[in-house]
């Protein structure tokens, strides 16, 4: 198969964070309203250097990427992000990751929103518990439906069936048939109204939560 999986180095940042925005853009709904319309010129960069600091930094968080060995040089075509403890944390442990608005989220409605939904959901949910989380899945539009996005998960499922813990995400409308036949359960429907930020309809996240494998 020429598809392979593997840990993301920090020279493979650049390119994650191409497929991520192009995405993020393709994505419609509060995914699209969230990326910036024109984008700044150093947008990019600042996604690069927060994606580098988390890699650094964070000690529970890996960095994943699928590539297509067929295309020269290993083309990475889907890429993902995920958190893992096994342990109890406390609060203040967890509340350090929990999504602030700050400075760059001034005068962005849509944004503040969002980022105040993801805090309270991953505090309602997760809180202090051991867990497997999948905070980013992105596959590059030019690739979709070939099987990139089910690896991604899969590695952190397996490794969470192994380790009896449950993994939570927040999903998209695009992405919640994908996790529906990965055994992840809908648990909870955000409904967000588009004319609030300056669009037409209405668009869902949806909290989904893989149960902890009870097999012996």
């Amino acid at each position: 198969m020429p598809l392979e999986i593997h840990r993301c180095k920090e020279h493979d940042i650049p390119e994650f964070v191409r497929i991520q925005m192009g995405a993020f853009a393709g994505g419609g709904g509060m995914t699209k309203i969230l990326m910036p319309n024109p984008t700044p010129p150093d947008y990019a960069e600042k996604l690069i250097e927060k994606n580098l600091k988390s890699m650094r930094k964070e000690k529970d968080v890996v960095y994943l990427k699928v590539i297509d060995t067929d295309i020269l040089n290993g083309k990475m075509i889907a890429a993902a992000k995920w958190r893992i403890n096994k342990k109890e944390r406390t609060e203040e442990e967890v509340r350090k990751t929990l999504p602030v608005p700050g400075p760059d989220e001034e005068g962005k409605p849509a944004v503040q929103d969002f980022w105040n939904f993801l805090a309270r959901v991953r505090w309602e949910y997760m809180g202090t518990k051991p867990f497997f989380f999948l905070h980013i899945l992105v596959t590059d539009p030019e690739h979709y439906r070939r099987g990139a996005g089910a690896m991604l998960i899969r590695w952190g499922t397996e490794q969470a069936d192994e380790a009896r813990l449950p993994c939570f995400l927040e999903a998209t409308q695009m992405g919640k048939p994908l996790y529906l036949r990965e055994k992840f359960e809908p648990k909870h429907d955000e409904h967000w109204d588009l004319s609030k930020y300056g669009l037409q309809g209405t668009d869902t996240s949806t909290i989904m939560i893989r149960p902890a494998s009870t097999l012996a």
